[in-house]
């Protein structure tokens, strides 16, 4: 954090004005602090653009010119009179690159040791960390809901869970376990609910990167299906 402080400058727009306009290389990183900003796209030449978005206090934009060395992908105008600030290139990339290193130290021993990683190689397993995003639950509270939609795959870092159906424990978990991947599987709701038992660590895979990052492993998760059946079956 007072390394993004010490590397922003403060920027004022006032209504109208325009902060990124596309097709003009990207120069910085915008964080919003006050004010709303428009985002315009011209899909074809000459064509009139069409708001497609609005960013609010506390939002951000701009990363994506810096991280692939691509040309501004959309016009983005104050709506309203605004603060930002403003992350140069090369300070952006180096901050992104550093916090990248250190999530990936984070998780490193914790993921070699996952029995379902096993089989990975160092450089797929910093690819999951890469997209590990952290949660935090109290004891008694719920993970997962049984019928809701399935967005997620989690491995349970800290702490241990239980899995219900129709109230009765059907599964426990513990350190290095994970959950949530038949409703990403299947594309099914949810076939139980998982709650804390204890406090809990939890870091899960979006939808997308679950199928881009877990896709040689789908048969040892597809295996798992019998072992949920069976703990399930006598529950129907």
């Amino acid at each position: 954090m007072k390394t993004v402080i010490d590397a922003v400058e403060e920027e004022r727009y006032r209504i109208g004005e325009v902060i990124i306009k596309q097709g003009e290389s990207g120069t910085n990183f915008y964080l919003l602090e006050a004010g709303t900003c428009e985002v315009w796209i011209s899909k074809e030449k000459n064509s009139s653009p069409e708001l497609v978005h609005t960013y609010h206090s506390g939002d951000s934009f701009g990363e994506l010119a810096l991280l692939y060395d691509a040309p501004r992908a959309a016009t983005v105008k104050a709506s309203t009179d605004c603060i930002l600030w403003a992350m140069d290139r090369g300070t952006f990339r180096a901050i992104l690159m550093t916090s990248t290193a250190k999530k990936r130290e984070l998780y490193e021993d914790f993921l070699a040791n996952v029995p379902l990683l096993k089989s990975l190689d160092i450089y797929e397993r910093s690819a999951i960390a890469d997209v590990l995003e952290a949660e935090y639950f109290k004891s008694g509270e719920s993970i997962i809901v049984e019928g809701m939609p399935g967005d997620k795959f989690y491995f349970l870092v800290e702490g241990t869970a239980e899995a219900k159906t129709r109230g009765q424990v059907v599964m426990k978990y513990g350190v290095g376990d994970y959950f949530g991947e038949l409703a990403l599987l299947n594309d099914e709701p949810r076939a139980a609910s998982v709650v804390a038992t204890s406090e809990c660590k939890i870091v899960s895979i979006d939808r997308e990167s679950f199928k881009r990052l877990l896709g040689k492993l789908e048969d040892i998760l597809h295996r798992r299906k019998s072992e949920y059946a069976s703990a399930t079956s006598s529950y129907k």
